[in-house]
């Protein structure tokens, strides 16, 4: 009796989550058809409508493009050495409209003397929508699958896990300042059972702030990290970032960054992280 309570207990508990999860995509959904419908018409009458937003250092731009974007992430631990290669694409399917793909492959080198170990990480799956408010600003969101491709034995990624991630965003041109939000809703399906009571809901969040130096140089900070808003782990990650991002090559799309990261809280997922990125866009 006591087991047909306990799985009585966790269909109700998986189920609820489910539905909660559902409700956020759908809410979500249904304010970026809105709001893509109005971009339709922009469109027609102003280009696409949609102000190209910059690249900032860790987060992404909440403008739809196509373009191939390589990260370089060299990340500092308690535990271990960490470099991660992440190859990204994107394609803009329309004005307002693009599919992006994250392929990241990690190496680790564990701190207490033990073998290093590499593996696929998380690959990400991403739909943006966006909509340009006026000609300096916009508003977006979209929808962002994490497949289970690491390896939980390797402390890379999951192989189990599958996280369903509703996102908003917004970006704002103001002189020579730019400036981009970012709010995650995180999912977790299909955990380890000793990891199923941790986290049922995740925010992800990150504040980007650039300056343009000159037409080719920019300076970047951000703020980002993730707190646990359902559960019973109580981690909150705050970071800092700063750099810069240019284009070494007059008339070429080509844009390279470099970043130095460091945790703000006690709460922390890496000590440092240098970040290298390279960005074309088509």
């Amino acid at each position: 009796k006591s087991v047909a309570n306990s799985d009585g207990r966790l269909v109700n508990y998986m189920g609820a989550r489910y539905i909660l999860a559902c409700i956020a995509c759908f809410a979500i959904v249904v304010f970026e058809v809105a709001t893509f419908t109005s971009t339709i018409k922009v469109a027609a009458a102003n280009d696409d409508g949609i102000p190209d937003l910059a690249h900032p250092l860790i987060a992404e731009s909440p403008t739809p493009d196509t373009e191939l974007r390589f990260e370089y992430i060299v990340i500092n631990t308690a535990t271990a050495d960490e470099i991660e290669v992440n190859p990204e694409g994107e394609f803009a399917l329309m004005p307002g409209v693009s599919i992006e793909v994250d392929v990241p492959y990690k190496f680790r080198d564990p701190s207490d003397g033990g073998s290093s170990k590499s593996n696929l990480d998380v690959i990400e799956i991403a739909l943006k929508l966006a909509k340009g408010l006026d000609s300096r600003s916009l508003i977006g969101g979209g929808l962002e699958l994490g497949l289970p491709t690491g390896d939980d034995g390797k402390n890379i990624g999951s192989n189990n896990e599958l996280v369903v991630k509703p996102f908003l965003d917004v970006g704002i041109i103001s002189g020579l300042f730019e400036y981009i939000g970012f709010l995650g809703f995180e999912f977790p399906f299909n955990e380890d059972v000793s990891k199923r009571s941790e986290k049922d809901l995740g925010l992800e969040y990150n504040l980007a702030l650039t300056y343009w130096f000159v037409d080719r140089v920019r300076g970047v900070f951000e703020l980002d990290g993730e707190l646990v808003a359902v559960g019973d782990d109580n981690e909150a990650i705050l970071n800092a970032s700063w750099g810069f991002i240019g284009s070494p090559i007059q008339g070429v799309p080509l844009e390279v960054g470099v970043g130095l990261s460091i945790p703000v809280t006690r709460d922390r997922d890496f000590d440092q992280r240098g970040v290298i990125s390279f960005l074309y866009q088509f």
